[in-house]
C-alpha cells in the first residue's frame, strides 16, 4: 500500500512542481516578483530556494500554486507567464506517451478506457493500478496526466490558466472590470460543474470496477 501511495503522490507532486515552476519562471522573465512556489497544501514540510525562486513543498500534494504579483507584469505579457504552465506539462507528457507507448496501458472500469481528462479520485486509481505493473507503467501514466492537466487547464474557464488568459485579454482590450467579473462568476460556475462530472464519473468507473458476487 505504500508503494502505491508514494507512487500516486509523487507523480502528482512532480506534476504541479513542473507546472508551478514553469509559471514561476516565465513570471520572474516577465518582470514580476515571484514570492513562493507551492506544491501541495497544508502544513509545510520544507522550503529551499532553487535558482532565487522560493520553493515550499506541503503536507498533502493535491495541487499547487505559484504566489506571484501579476499586477506589476502588463496584461499582455501575463499570457505568456499562463500558458508556460500548461504548455510545459504538455511538452513533457508527450516525449513520455512516445517512447513509453510500449508498456502497459492502465484502465479505468470494465469499458477498458484509458485514463484521460478524469478527477483526483481516477487519477489515483489509475495510479495505484500502474504502480503494480512497474516503472514504465507509471511513467506512460504520467505522461498521459500531464497531458490531461495541460489540455485542461487550456480551458477557458476561471480558476483555470485559460480562464486567466482570457480576463488578461480583456483587461488589455479595455473591457471594464464589472466585464471580467462577471466572465470569472460565470466560468467559475461552469468548472465547478465540470468537476462534479468528473468525480460522478470516477465514482461510477470505479464502482463498476469492483468485482460482482457471483450467483448460485
Amino acid at each position: 500500500m505504500w508503494k502505491r501511495l508514494l507512487t500516486a503522490f509523487g507523480v502528482i507532486g512532480a506534476t504541479v512542481a513542473v507546472h508551478e515552476a514553469a509559471h514561476a519562471v516565465a513570471a520572474a522573465r516577465a518582470g514580476g516578483k515571484v514570492k513562493e512556489i507551492g506544491v501541495g497544501f497544508g502544513p509545510a514540510l520544507f522550503r529551499r530556494k532553487i535558482r532565487n525562486l522560493p520553493l515550499v513543498v506541503r503536507a498533502f500534494p493535491l495541487g499547487g500554486y505559484a504566489a506571484v504579483d501579476v499586477e506589476e507584469i502588463p496584461p499582455r505579457r501575463r499570457v505568456g507567464m499562463l500558458l508556460a504552465g500548461p504548455l510545459t506539462n504538455i511538452a513533457l507528457g508527450v516525449p513520455l506517451l512516445y517512447f513509453l507507448r510500449r508498456h502497459p496501458a492502465v484502465t479505468l472500469g470494465d469499458d477498458g478506457r484509458g485514463v484521460g481528462l478524469t478527477g483526483f479520485l481516477g487519477t489515483f486509481a489509475a495510479l495505484f493500478e500502474a504502480s503494480d505493473r512497474g516503472a514504465g507503467a507509471v511513467g506512460r501514466l504520467a505522461g498521459a496526466i500531464n497531458v490531461g492537466l495541460g489540455v485542461m487547464n487550456l480551458m477557458p474557464v476561471f480558476p483555470l490558466d485559460g480562464g486567466h488568459v482570457v480576463s488578461s485579454l480583456l483587461e488589455a482590450g479595455g473591457a471594464s472590470a464589472r466585464t471580467r467579473a462577471a466572465f470569472v462568476r460565470v466560468t467559475a460556475v461552469a468548472f465547478a460543474l465540470l468537476v462534479q462530472t468528473a468525480m460522478m464519473a470516477d465514482l461510477r468507473r470505479l464502482m463498476g470496477s469492483r468485482p460482482r458476487p457471483s450467483g448460485r
